[in-house]
Order: C-alpha cells, then sequence, then structure tokens
C-alpha cells in the first residue's frame, strides 16, 4: 500500500478497563473521527462469508485469532467502509481500540497505518483497576467478567503480550494520560493529546 493510502490513525492503548471504548465512542462524535474497536469488528463479521467462516473456525474453538487473520479482517472492514463512502481517508482520522495487540500485529500494519499519535491510558493502581472492571461486570450482567480471577489474568495477558506494543512505536507519538480520572478529565487530556496530530478539516 502506498503512503498516501496507509490509514491516517490514532492508536488508544491501555489496559482493559482503561477506557478505551468510552473514549472512543465520544471522540467519534467529531466529525473528521471514526472509532474502529476490533472486537467490534469481529463481531460485525458476516459469517457466512469466507473470511467469516475462517475466523469462526477459531472463535468457536475458543481459540486466539491469528494475527494475520486479525489484519485481514480489520483491512476488509475498513476497505468496505472507504467503498461505501463510510470513510475518506483524506478527511478522516481513524480512531483504532484494540488493535494492534501484538508486536507481530504491528509489523503487519507498517504498511497499513500510518500513525499519528498513540494515546496510553494509564491506571497505575491495579486493586483500582480490578475494582472498575468487577463493578463494569456488575453493570453490564457479565457474572463471569466479575470474577477476580479471570479479571487478573485478562491484566495479565495484556501485560505480556499487549504492552510490548508500546515500544514499537517512537516515544514522541506517546501521550501519557492518566485514566483513572473521572470520564470529562481523561476525555480533556486526551483531546490535548492529540491537538496538532488530527486533521483540522471539519
Amino acid at each position: 500500500m502506498s503512503a498516501k493510502n496507509r490509514y491516517p490513525s490514532i492508536l488508544l492503548f491501555g489496559c482493559p478497563g482503561s477506557g478505551k471504548g468510552t473514549q472512543g465512542v465520544v471522540l467519534a462524535q467529531l466529525p473528521n473521527l471514526v472509532h474502529l474497536a476490533m472486537g467490534d469488528i469481529f463481531r460485525g463479521i458476516d459469517k457466512a462469508s469466507d473470511i467469516g467462516k475462517e475466523f469462526l473456525s477459531y472463535a468457536t474453538k475458543g481459540q486466539l485469532v491469528p494475527d494475520e487473520l486479525t489484519i485481514r479482517v480489520f483491512r476488509h472492514h475498513v476497505e468496505s467502509c472507504i467503498a461505501s463512502g463510510k470513510i475518506d481517508l483524506s478527511y478522516h482520522t481513524l480512531i483504532l481500540d484494540g488493535i494492534p495487540r501484538t508486536t507481530a500485529q504491528v509489523d503487519l500494519l507498517n504498511d497499513v497505518i500510518d500513525v499519528k499519535r498513540v494515546v496510553h491510558l494509564m491506571i497505575d493502581d491495579q486493586d483500582a483497576l480490578i475494582a472498575r472492571l468487577m463493578g463494569r461486570a456488575k453493570r453490564s450482567n457479565r457474572p463471569d467478567d466479575a470474577d477476580r480471577s479471570v479479571i487478573e489474568n485478562r491484566i495479565g495477558v495484556y501485560e505480556r503480550e499487549t504492552y510490548p506494543v508500546l515500544d514499537a512505536y517512537p516515544k514522541k507519538l506517546v501521550a501519557k494520560v492518566n485514566a483513572d480520572q473521572p470520564p470529562l478529565a481523561v476525555l480533556r487530556d486526551v483531546a490535548d493529546a492529540l491537538v496538532g496530530f488530527v486533521s483540522a478539516k471539519i
């Protein structure tokens, strides 16, 4: 993919419960930003399509979706949005949530996305993070996610597999934001971090 056709992107980065989804949804209210959460993209796949069947061959067995297939699903979704006019690369900047999740995905995306900024939503107090996740699980009626051992495992997977992704990008692109604040305060700091890195066209 040529440089001019790469997807201009902001990466929302942080452990489970750091508020990536909340911030992404709010930012997407701006006309020149599009929030793409990889979890939503997976859930929206046409299960009867070839790529959908390939995805299901892993998902229905509880297996992790391979990095190469994850990137193909992502690209297929974005290209469909471009074809339908929902995304205009000359106007929109993508807010990516949940991708890239591994250093292998970073390599596979190097020629696909043009990373303008990495917003790292940080919560240093693990007990506060676990309490937040357990409260969210209760509100969304997902009892499995309210199990402390399940939450600790998710955080462990993030620290082993996803946190190293941060080192794959130049430090000057990474903005650290304290996510252990009220959502509006987090939004203020995220917005400050993005000024000058997103197209000014409205």
